[in-house]
């Protein structure tokens, strides 16, 4: 019988790997209908995840303008999202705090947060907002609440399908780690955590002094929000993202 014939475009995840793709592929945490999506796709309301870097940046993305911002590069280990390829996502506010919180706590204890899983969940909030009028309306919106779990551990009673997920996958929890890290060790692989269209309106904070931030803040709080007049950092590295891998 003959071989089926063959096609190489896009080509294809290989075994044991990961894929990070030349294009950014960004999820967004919706904060209105509280689940995650990529375009108009939405991917459901839970995920867990292996933070692959994680950088701060001052700016505007969307409608949110001059706000302090956490970029993550991560890679679903359950939930809905595609697994097996590296995703970048943005949080701010809420969301941001208690990403903090949860990186603090763990690495009070003595442990690496990154060789763990991550797990953020919606949670939903009440509040009000001014309309066209400038009558305030009741309003609902959603934040990120961030758990943490050490890579491996069983979950043998628990009802939450994304639990469920890491259960079943628990002993090739450490297997999956290392292909992460392979990934990352690839100087070609680690130039791709870059996101040009996402922060195009930012400026990177990594390594920057706490007087350099609060003075590039304060600017560009004065500059009258315009989005195309992004004032950068005086080292010039504003939009550069320097290799912070953590794992």
């Amino acid at each position: 019988m003959a071989d089926s014939p063959k096609i190489n475009v896009f080509g294809s995840k290989p075994t044991n790997a990961i894929i990070i793709p030349e294009l950014p592929l960004s999820v967004r945490n919706n904060c209105q209908s509280g689940r995650w999506t990529i375009g108009d796709q939405e991917y459901g309301s839970k995920v867990a995840m292996t933070i692959l870097k994680f950088s701060k940046f001052f700016g505007s993305l969307g409608q949110t303008t001059n706000t302090l911002w956490g970029q993550i590069w991560f890679v679903a280990e359950a939930g809905d999202l595609p697994q097996g390829v590296v995703l970048v996502t943005y949080i701010k506010g809420r969301s941001l705090s208690d990403f903090n919180r949860k990186v603090t706590e763990v690495m009070a204890r003595g442990i690496e947060p990154a060789e763990g899983y991550f797990v953020p969940e919606f949670v939903k909030h009440s509040g009000s907002k001014p309309d066209e009028t400038g009558v305030a309306k009741p309003i609902n919106y959603y934040s990120l609440k961030w758990d943490w779990y050490e890579r491996g551990a069983k979950f043998p009673s628990t009802n939450d399908p994304v639990l469920k997920q890491l259960d079943a996958s628990a002993d090739k929890a450490i297997e999956r780690l290392s292909h992460v890290a392979v990934a990352l060790n690839d100087e070609n692989t680690q130039s791709r955590l870059l996101d040009l269209e996402g922060t195009k309106y930012m400026a990177c904070l990594d390594h920057l002094p706490p007087a350099e931030i609060v003075r590039l803040m304060a600017l560009q709080n004065n500059s009258n929000g315009n989005n195309n007049d992004m004032l950068l950092p005086a080292n010039g590295k504003g939009n550069q993202l320097e290799p912070a891998i953590i794992l």
